[in-house]
């Protein structure tokens, strides 16, 4: 048995010597490892680029316009509707800083028309459209020295949509409205004001809209078309 263990470690492994330095990993092989190269060659080590940097400590930030437009003195738009030789109206917008393309762009893509920026650096667009050009820049986010006044004139936010009253309210109403065979008129009719008036909102549009009447309004008015209905 020891004859044959020798005789195996002299044969392996084959036409490479007899230790296994040969199969280990040079830094020539892999020069990543930090290590010298032993031929005289150069390591090739990576180093991070500023573009991945870059790309890390801008996210999560938005990109700010190239552009903004300086309202009036008294806080208004710098916008006007002119007329040209030719007896057609353009809009014009004046104190532009920046990107004056950018703006003309985005402009003429959402109006559908076409413009161009004067020598005088204002910009005009074709028609009458001073109050979407005044919208589209408050929307837009790029308006400087522009009271809060005129951009909620120039985009209003949109109006709450009426509450529509649920199952439960419906049901709950119904449990507290006393029974009557004349209909949701006649229930209306027999319900006191004391009633109704401790009623919330969600209850009143149940009785409204069971006896056919209008639910729009707030619960001011809500309990106004109510008690209308009950001592009519």
């Amino acid at each position: 048995q020891q004859r044959n263990i020798v005789t195996l470690s002299m044969a392996w492994p084959p036409d490479r010597g007899s230790t296994l330095s040969h199969f280990m990993p040079t830094n020539n092989q892999f020069p990543s490892l930090g290590g010298q190269p032993s031929n005289g060659g150069s390591a090739t080590q990576y180093k991070p680029t500023s573009t991945l940097v870059d790309i890390a400590s801008a996210q999560g930030t938005q990109a700010k316009l190239a552009y903004h437009v300086t309202g009036s003195k008294k806080g208004g738009f710098p916008v006007t509707v002119e007329k040209r030789n030719c007896g057609k109206n353009v809009t014009v917008i004046r104190n532009v800083v920046g990107d004056r393309s950018a703006l003309l762009s985005g402009l003429k893509k959402k109006m559908g028309c076409g413009g161009v920026i004067n020598q005088d650096g204002s910009i005009e667009v074709q028609g009458e459209r001073q109050h979407a050009v005044e919208k589209f820049l408050t929307e837009m986010d790029c308006l400087k020295s522009v009271s809060s006044k005129a951009k909620k004139l120039a985009a209003p936010t949109k109006a709450a949509k009426a509450e529509e009253p649920t199952k439960i309210d419906r049901k709950m109403a119904a449990a507290r409205a006393p029974t009557n065979k004349g209909g949701p008129a006649a229930e209306i009719s027999s319900m006191t004001e004391q009633a109704a008036k401790k009623m919330k909102p969600a209850e009143m549009k149940a009785h409204l809209k069971a006896a056919g009447l209008s639910i729009q309004g707030n619960k001011k008015e809500l309990l106004a078309r109510l008690l209308e209905q009950i001592k009519g």
